[in-house]
């Protein structure tokens, strides 16, 4: 009896201690630290080019580990597009894809407790973000994701819980991925509006869980960039605090701005939103008090601010942990994987065919037989030395990772595209004219949003008015051009499906409609057929040749010749 005694004494003295460390007392603070946009910039340095990030992975750890010691509550969170952008991402899944995903072993070593799709994971195909998904210790959330039902694809939402505190995340993706990725990519998912789709699961989850405080985590801007042809808001992490009440806090990310400011909610009570800016430069750290009374939640104040990360040393005990994958990643990067006839460069872009282009238009005609390719510069840097070329140089040529799309456009299309093009970039020359570009920003900053084309052969006469300027003569194999005609063309996915894509301010051009014109999207992307094109030519003892176009070209010749000669646009645009 007495022993029965001491036994029940002692479970009630454990209740009791637990009771009391449940948390639901007084105030318990949390801490949520997040990033979003980090683009697979995982180590400190670029492998690339032997340079030391302002932001990554292995400084954000070391912040990190100095936040968890602040706060033992501490959430971590990420916002999406954790993949594509750097040459560790891209090694992994074209290289390294028998081990288990680099990103998800990151964020897994990171102690990541949620996170989202980007744009970027789906763009990627289902192959290397199922890989991803199946690597993850923690909920990938998707609250208007589906494949029928809301919720048939990802979880919606998870349950956090610190210290007795009950915090729900819920986390959605840019609607406008249903069209920045090609729909043979993106296949059977479906991407709801993020209001309308948060107006659903909100009721649902307050009913079925009971939270003591909701957090908002999508990768979507604060706000425009609305696709007005089927009304689908791109950036809408300010519609989605103003319009759906019950947030406490929104972790956002995807227009690469960083941002901290509250908005104001339909029910007069104002949320805190965040979004720490790209490649790990920047991280959220918000403060979240919950105050309590005899357990029931009276009151929730949040803080929150974005924090520098460039100046972290990176952690020792991240690199130590990743230095076999490292090691490869340098051999990778490395590896002479053939030669090439020609220095590759991009000088003289906007006045006539060139090396750089003609590289780019030599693989996309090459891509399901095209007739005609149009293809915009993607970097003005891009560089490689006629010799060796190893994998480096194959980032160098094309940093991004473009699929190449198939697609039937007429013959007047393509070059209402071209004029477009030419529009934006020339001016109609003649007396009085003092400069050849409309303005030089429009060409520095936005040099991918000039188009040229390769299986036609034309001229761009600047003494005509816009809309007037490209006169097609004929295919370059002779044949006559016809604007009736249907063409076989290939372009990047950068064209057809970007958000910045010039396609769309032609009047005419729709998503829709190019979507419904695509035969086919290329299931690796543009580098991967610069790759295996090299090694393919290398194990015939042969270099790479790119042949030169020479297929279009300025006119009249002697005014484009006067205004090259004073034209003041940085070099490497200029006529050599």
């Amino acid at each position: 009896m007495k022993r029965l005694f001491f036994c029940l004494t002692g479970i009630t003295a454990l209740l009791f201690v637990l009771n009391g460390c449940s948390g639901r007392r007084g105030t318990v603070d949390i801490r949520v630290v997040a990033t979003s946009d980090v683009h697979g910039h995982i180590y400190a340095t670029d492998v690339l080019d032997g340079t030391e990030r302002k932001g990554s992975l292995a400084r954000f750890s070391t912040f990190l580990k100095r936040q968890r010691k602040e706060n033992g509550n501490l959430i971590y969170l990420d916002a999406g597009d954790f993949f594509s952008g750097s040459v560790e991402t891209y090694h992994d899944k074209t290289a390294e894809f028998y081990e288990p995903s680099l990103a998800a072993t990151v964020y897994n070593s990171l102690g990541c407790d949620a996170a989202v799709f980007g744009n970027h994971e789906f763009s990627e195909g289902a192959d290397v973000y199922m890989r991803f998904l199946e690597g993850c210790g923690f909920p990938v959330l998707g609250a208007n994701l589906k494949f029928d039902n809301p919720g048939d694809f990802l979880p919606p939402y998870c349950i956090i819980e610190r210290h007795g505190v009950r915090v729900a995340v819920i986390g959605f993706t840019a609607h406008s991925t249903c069209y920045t990725v090609p729909a043979d990519i993106l296949g059977t998912v479906v991407v709801d509006d993020i209001v309308g789709s948060a107006r659903y699961w909100m009721p649902i989850l307050k009913e079925k869980e009971n939270p003591d405080v909701i957090i908002g985590l999508l990768h979507s801007g604060f706000d425009n960039g609305r696709f007005d042809e089927q009304n689908i808001e791109e950036n809408a992490a300010r519609h989605l605090a103003a319009e759906v009440p019950g947030f406490d806090l929104i972790v956002f990310g995807h227009d690469h701005i960083p941002y901290c400011g509250m908005v104001k909610c339909s029910d007069d009570k104002s949320v805190l939103l965040v979004n720490p800016g790209p490649y790990a430069e920047k991280a959220v750290v918000a403060d979240i008090s919950v105050t309590f009374s005899k357990k029931v939640r009276t009151g929730v104040s949040v803080k929150g601010m974005l924090s520098d990360v460039t100046g972290e040393d990176p952690d020792a005990e991240f690199a130590a942990t990743f230095k076999t994958r490292y090691d490869k990643l340098c051999h990778y990067t490395d590896s002479v994987i053939g030669e090439i006839d020609r220095g590759i460069n991009c000088n003289g872009v906007l006045w006539r065919t060139n090396p750089g282009m003609d590289f780019i238009h030599y693989h996309q005609m090459r891509f399901q037989a095209a007739e005609i390719s149009l293809a915009s510069p993607v970097s003005l840097d891009m560089r490689a030395k006629a010799g060796e070329f190893t994998i480096r140089d194959a980032f160098r040529v094309y940093p991004y990772d473009n699929r190449l799309v198939s697609l039937m456009l007429k013959g007047s299309e393509v070059k209402d595209i071209l004029e477009h093009s030419a529009s934006c970039f020339y001016n109609t020359v003649g007396n009085g004219t003092s400069a050849l570009l409309k303005t030089v920003s429009s060409v520095a900053g936005g040099v991918n949003r000039f188009i040229t084309a390769s299986g036609i052969d034309y001229t761009i006469d600047v003494t005509r008015k816009d809309g007037d300027k490209v006169r097609i003569s004929s295919m370059s194999d002779g044949k006559p051009f016809d604007p009736d005609r249907y063409y076989r063309t290939t372009m990047s996915s950068f064209l057809t499906s970007g958000a910045e894509s010039p396609l769309y301010d032609i009047p005419g051009f729709s998503r829709d409609e190019i979507r419904r014109r695509t035969v086919v999207t290329s299931g690796a992307d543009m580098r991967y057929f610069i790759i295996t094109d090299f090694y393919i030519k290398r194990e015939s003892g042969r270099p790479v040749s790119i042949p030169g176009n020479d297929n279009w070209h300025l006119i009249p010749d002697k005014a484009v010749q006067d205004f090259l000669s004073s034209d003041t646009v940085n070099i490497i645009l200029r006529q050599k």
